[in-house]
């Protein structure tokens, strides 16, 4: 495979896996009333990691957010779903307040901040990992993924770049 291959690989691995930790509940009920917004198919368009000094947008051929085609459906009965190497791959997904929670078959869960969720728009947000501290498996996942995304830059140069204190993912779709 090459490095770009491995990439995208990993970044959806990283985006599902982002929370690492197992969730007991095998019931999944949207909860929120914003939920109902969320319900559609959802095509992510742009992916940035933040740092404390700047915002690194990352090309979508850069990285495929979710499967094969940066597409993943919500659905109503607490289900996602997106091509992975060309097969259906599901979880479940729960929106409390702001916060969406993606389990995936494995029951490991990730957590994201919605940040903005209209009919037309969906913005989420990772934990934003305090990087000169020991961070949790969910920010070390964070972080690494980041990183690589930084690295794929074209333009990005560890050694003229600030080094950075704290990291987030942000995705956008339509």
């Amino acid at each position: 495979m090459t490095r770009k291959h491995y990439l995208l690989y990993f970044t959806f691995l990283a985006m599902t896996l982002a929370g690492c930790s197992k969730s007991d509940d095998s019931t999944v009920t949207p909860t929120d009333n914003n939920a109902e917004l969320l319900i559609r198919k959802w095509t992510f368009s742009e992916l940035t990691v933040k740092t404390d000094a700047k915002l690194y947008v990352i090309p979508p051929s850069n990285a495929n957010m979710f499967g094969d085609d940066n597409t993943v459906t919500i659905n109503k009965d607490g289900t996602y779903s997106y091509l992975e190497q060309g097969k259906q791959t599901t979880g479940k997904w729960t929106l409390t307040d702001k916060t969406l929670a993606l389990i995936d078959t494995d029951k490991i869960e990730s957590h994201w901040t919605v940040n903005t969720l209209s009919s037309t728009a969906l913005e989420i947000a990772s934990v934003n990992v305090n990087v000169t501290k020991t961070p949790d498996n969910e920010g070390q996942t964070i972080a690494a993924l980041a990183y690589i995304l930084l690295t794929s830059l074209d333009n990005f140069d560890f050694m003229k770049e600030p080094q950075p204190k704290s990291l987030q993912l942000i995705a956008k779709a339509k």
